[in-house]
């Protein structure tokens, strides 16, 4: 085994390695069944594509958890290394203490019927506009 690939020995990676396998023997003798359903009907092709995608899900199981490994071994090599593992993004540098974190809170809309907070221009001068709106629809709709 190579020695990037010594952490695989840990108990979870074993755990891991085990499901798989149980997983995969499962997945070949489901195909192996689903033949031997085939062969009983005389050569039925729905069961024989059946055996074709157990063995199908089994390469994926197999070709997927081997990709897991490479992955999680290119990171711990990247990380004993000091560097991002490649594809992943860089992280983000975290904020200062003394950085405050910019947030908007929920705001609850409100009619344009409410009468405006003292001060708030802006919220009065939309609340005005909503208003010339509402009513030039309804006078659109009397004149229907």
């Amino acid at each position: 085994m190579p020695r990037a690939y010594r952490f695989a020995l840990a108990p979870k990676w074993v755990i891991g390695h085990v499901l798989v396998l149980v997983a995969a023997v499962t997945m070949v003798l489901l195909g192996r069944w689903q033949l031997d359903v085939s062969d009983s009907k005389h050569f039925s092709l729905q069961n024989f594509g059946y055996a074709l995608q157990w063995w199908a899900f089994t390469a994926f199981a197999l070709w997927l958890w081997g990709r897991i490994l490479r992955d999680a071994a290119r990171a711990r090599a990247a990380s004993a290394a000091g560097a991002p593992a490649p594809g992943s993004q860089p992280a983000e540098p975290a904020p200062s203490a003394a950085e405050p974190v910019a947030y908007r809170r929920y705001v609850m809309p409100q009619s344009s019927d409410a009468v405006a907070p003292a001060g708030d221009a802006e919220l009065a001068a939309y609340n005005d506009y909503l208003g010339r709106l509402a009513a030039g629809n309804a006078a659109r709709e009397e004149n229907r």
